[in-house]
């Protein structure tokens, strides 16, 4: 949706046109009292902190702009001009139809964020917290005359006009608010519409082992027939109701990376192979409770450090690599040969140590 992808641009803008001056962060502190949270691609719901914080003190702001408009003396050129642009922006009802309106949505994305980087491992719970959001925002679609009522007095009480047609614009936003929902209930149900599938994670509750100690779920269990040919379930049901009766396991371990490093440090791990490997496999899903705002894309830093590391005759090497395939194949068939000639060639080279002694 083009009108989406501008505003959070805009949006996006507006922080950073606070954080790339100091002069103009300390009018911020001085008038709002607050910074701007910049939005990055390596924050999942940065935007969501932005938007809530625009919302919250968007008459602020406006006051901010208002003031470097009217010291024209103390500021440069494109600053006056991005401030009188921000200060149109903040003040159009289509703007803030936008931010009144995925302000609403992030509150509840927001929550859902939180169940699921704090409560992985409880999936049904998980499960059960994704369908009420896509229920709410189907339900946000059917109340949308409510809101709009809402809407249109929040705009009055703060003055915010567009200058057009009352009813078609009603017409407009109404059409844009149902495709929103429709986008985002849409992506979630492709997100998250096998989320249950992920119902082994439940089998390293380790908030629940005694209450698992009690009662083996077995369905937990039939959901990693994906991975059949990695376990042998008998043997590993029998080494998971050991781990879910000892008291030391229950008291010690509070999280699947915990009571793997306790079976490393007890030598327990050929004791419990097939609990090792689960443990391992939960290991690499990738969802942690550490929060995505400290988390950064480790592909990303080995992809910069990479290119940062790789020089010209190293990257003209591995296409060679890529096109001879077959002779490498071919090569690698007698290793011991391989290697020696390898050998060979990098001693002759001339360097500072002297490989070959006569």
């Amino acid at each position: 949706m083009p009108k989406c992808r501008a505003f959070f641009k805009t949006a996006e803008g507006l922080g950073a046109f606070f954080s790339k001056s100091t002069k103009r962060t300390r009018l911020l502190d001085d008038v709002v009292k607050r910074r701007l949270p910049r939005a990055a691609p390596t924050r999942w719901n940065s935007n969501s902190r932005l938007l809530q914080t625009i919302s919250m003190h968007q008459n602020d702001l406006r006051a901010v702009f208002n003031v470097i408009m009217e010291n024209p003396d103390s500021w440069d050129n494109d600053t006056l001009m991005m401030a009188a642009g921000y200060d149109r922006w903040l003040s159009k009802a289509s703007t803030y139809f936008l931010i009144d309106t995925f302000d609403g949505i992030f509150n509840e994305t927001d929550a859902l964020f939180r169940v699921l980087q704090n409560k992985v491992t409880d999936i049904e719970y998980c499960v059960a917290r994704i369908r009420d959001t896509v229920s709410v925002m189907e339900r946000m679609r059917l109340e949308f005359d409510s809101y709009y009522l809402r809407f249109e007095q929040k705009c009055g009480a703060l003055g915010l006009t567009d200058g057009t047609d009352r009813h078609s614009a009603r017409d407009e936003r109404r059409h844009l608010f149902c495709n929103i929902l429709d986008n985002i209930s849409d992506q979630m149900k492709a997100r998250f519409g096998h989320f249950d599938e992920l119902a082994f994670l439940g089998l390293v509750d380790c908030a629940k082992f005694y209450e698992m100690s009690q009662h083996f779920d077995d369905t937990k269990l039939q959901s990693l027939s994906k991975y059949a040919k990695f376990f042998d379930f008998v043997r590993l049901k029998a080494d998971l109701i050991g781990l879910y009766s000892s008291k030391t396991v229950r008291d010690e371990c509070k999280s699947p990376g915990q009571l793997l490093n306790f079976l490393a440090e007890k030598d327990l791990v050929v004791t419990v192979p097939e609990a090792t490997k689960l443990l391992q496999l939960v290991l690499t899903v990738p969802a942690t409770t550490a929060s995505v705002e400290r988390s950064f894309s480790a592909l990303k830093r080995l992809k910069t450090y990479s290119r940062n590391r790789t020089d010209q005759g190293r990257l003209s090497s591995l296409a060679v690599i890529s096109i001879e395939t077959e002779r490498l194949l071919k090569l690698k068939e007698d290793k011991e040969d391989f290697y020696r000639k390898v050998t060979d060639v990098f001693v002759q080279k001339e360097r500072r140590m002297d490989f070959i002694y006569t």
